[in-house]
């Protein structure tokens, strides 16, 4: 037998490679369709999602963190999620320490494709009747070993403290998106609300936060963005102001209808507040901090008010 040159048989490297068999767009797509339909239709868990707003909450510009921290309205999500039930600890001088906490996989292109979310740290969660914080992500498969195709997030969570944090939202009105609210001038920004349908005691509509409700023993008051004269409605919770083209009257509702312990949050939203200052009014017969008026004359300010039975006060 004749004996073979080593240049006819000799590996030739192509000049591109071939396209994957196994591992392109259609896989993907069959992929994320069975995660779907057995998180969403087999196994049926599932969250209501709490995102920070990064907008309207006023963060320090060096360390990144708020005081106080406002939230975009609930989202329902399906994911897989793990109860690590609790833990306790002691530490000295303090006493026993009790911690509850859960892993939450969710399926990362459902989430940032279909419903516009990211998980973040930070967020919150509703499980059942209790509140959790995420304070771990992790990103640990990527499918079929593709770098750049990362299809799960793990976020661990903690069970938030009682008064930590304190949701407000419409009962059984939890949307499946991320939704953002219309503006308008001397009156307050409103949500549509058609028709519910009910899924595992969570509903998959739009958002309605133009009345007050409870969910869980948690009220909701929404936002508002205005101009000009305004008197802030029971509803309502944060305000923003419009600042640039003309001064602002915020009036405050009477302490006498109004359950002390209630906070208001007012922000110039659109920066020119020290041109056209925010003048904030009291009740006839009420103060603010000994004052009848209380003025906001800063760029970007802020002021977060609560009410007592003797009037309101700034924090």
């Amino acid at each position: 037998m004749a004996r073979q040159k080593k240049s006819d048989t000799a590996w030739n490297q192509p000049a591109t490679p071939p396209p994957p068999l196994f591992t392109g767009e259609k896989e993907r797509n069959l992929v994320k369709q069975v995660n779907d339909e057995l998180i969403e239709r087999v196994i049926g868990q599932q969250v209501a999602y709490f995102a920070v707003d990064i907008d309207r909450s006023n963060f320090h510009p060096l360390y990144g963190e708020a005081i106080q921290k406002t939230f975009l309205p609930p989202i329902r999500v399906h994911a897989l999620i793990k109860w690590e039930g609790q833990t306790q600890s002691f530490t000295q001088n303090v006493g026993i320490d009790k911690a509850t906490s859960i892993e939450i996989h969710f399926h990362k292109k459902r989430l940032t494709e279909d419903q516009d979310l990211y998980v973040r740290e930070g967020d919150f969660v509703l499980y059942g009747d209790r509140y959790y914080e995420i304070v771990k992500l992790d990103e640990p498969k990527r499918l079929f070993g593709q770098i750049e195709n990362k299809f799960e997030v793990v976020a661990k969570c903690l069970r938030a403290r009682e008064g930590m944090f304190n949701p407000q939202f419409v009962a059984n009105t939890i949307p499946t998106t991320r939704i953002t609210t219309s503006t308008s001038t001397g009156s307050a920004s409103t949500y549509s609300n058609p028709s519910t349908v009910t899924v595992g005691g969570l509903v998959t509509n739009t958002l309605n936060v133009s009345s007050t409700s409870t969910f869980n023993g948690a009220m909701i008051y929404k936002s508002v963005l205005v101009s000009g004269t305004y008197t802030i409605l029971s509803t309502d919770y944060l305000v923003g102001v419009n600042t640039n083209s003309s001064t602002a009257s915020i009036i405050l509702p009477s302490v006498s209808t109004t359950t002390a312990g209630r906070t208001i949050i007012i922000k110039d939203e659109t920066g020119n507040g020290y041109t056209n200052p925010i003048h904030i009014s009291a009740s006839s017969g009420e103060t603010i901090d000994g004052l009848s008026v209380f003025t906001m004359d800063s760029d970007n300010g802020a002021v977060t008010l609560y009410c007592t039975s003797t009037g309101w006060h700034v924090t």
